[in-house]
């Protein structure tokens, strides 16, 4: 599911943690799930902390300038997971600083979204994202430009998306989404992102272990799976078979589209219930 025009949205409530100091990418490759070291100005990432045990403790994004390296993540981890993270600095030379309230994000998704950002606010940060399913990414600029930026956007024949329509982009297009599809009880393949979240290669970080043992010779219980209904269902509901068993729960929903995480023997096109809607697995 795509944009067939520009639009943007503002997103500045997003946490936002900046990193500087001469090992600010060793330290995030120390402890996240992506690799980070080396990082080149422009590049982004995307990871998760875990636990020893393999859950999630947060999900964020980043992309890298010439002396730092911007985050951001969902607003439910703002009180939480900025000190999750800074419980591993020790001696490491690293700074971390809260930009929350200082830092503006504009999401742009559709065509030349990255063209128009650029031209939109020049000189800015601008950072792809997969968290849309489809060619989106963020500007960064401080806060008090978020409007001059936007007003630029809609210069060009952009219009603005309300959040409901990003999310039923998102749910169309299967992708997990913090506090949704994913929370501190997830591991990261039930949330089917570690082909853009997670590293096998790399050396050893939190939960490492867990991930290497889960990727090489297992598998989990659960997937996030999309399914369509015959009608309109709610986050929250249970998924059954047909003989009334229960398989899972709806982790998102948008009219008769959903996200849900099921037992991973639920496979495309089995038929499905919730409540007492037919529904299909489809992905």
């Amino acid at each position: 599911m795509d944009f067939e025009n520009l639009v943007y949205a503002d997103r500045s409530e997003r946490g936002k943690l900046r990193f500087t100091g001469e090992q600010r990418a060793w330290f995030l490759h120390q402890i996240m799930t992506q690799s980070f070291d080396p990082i080149s100005p422009g590049e982004v990432r995307e990871a998760a902390l875990l636990t020893a045990h393999g859950r999630m403790v947060g999900y964020l994004e980043a992309v890298a300038t010439d002396d730092s390296i911007l985050t951001h993540f969902e607003p439910e981890l703002t009180e939480s997971f900025p000190d999750e993270i800074r419980r591993y600095v020790f001696a490491t030379m690293v700074e971390i600083t809260d930009v929350t309230e200082e830092m503006g994000l504009v999401l742009v998704a559709g065509p030349e979204w990255a063209a128009t950002a650029k031209t939109a606010a020049p000189g800015a940060p601008v950072q792809s994202t997969s968290a849309l399913g489809t060619p989106a990414g963020y500007v960064w600029t401080p806060r008090a430009e978020v409007p001059a930026v936007i007003d630029a956007l809609a210069g060009t024949g952009a219009r603005r998306a309300a959040e409901e329509e990003l999310e039923t982009v998102r749910i169309g297009n299967g992708v997990a989404r913090w506090g949704r599809d994913m929370t501190d009880k997830t591991i990261p393949m039930e949330a089917r992102i570690e082909d853009v979240a997670v590293h096998f290669e790399k050396g050893c970080y939190v939960g490492q272990e867990a991930m290497a043992k889960i990727h090489f010779r297992g598998r989990v219980n659960r997937l996030l799976r999309r399914i369509e209904a015959s009608a309109p269902i709610d986050s929250g509901a249970d998924v059954t078979t047909p003989d009334g068993t229960k398989v899972g729960r709806v982790t998102s929903s948008a009219g008769p589209t959903a996200l849900a995480i099921l037992k991973y023997t639920v496979e495309p096109g089995t038929a499905v219930a919730v409540g007492e809607v037919d529904a299909k697995v489809v992905a």
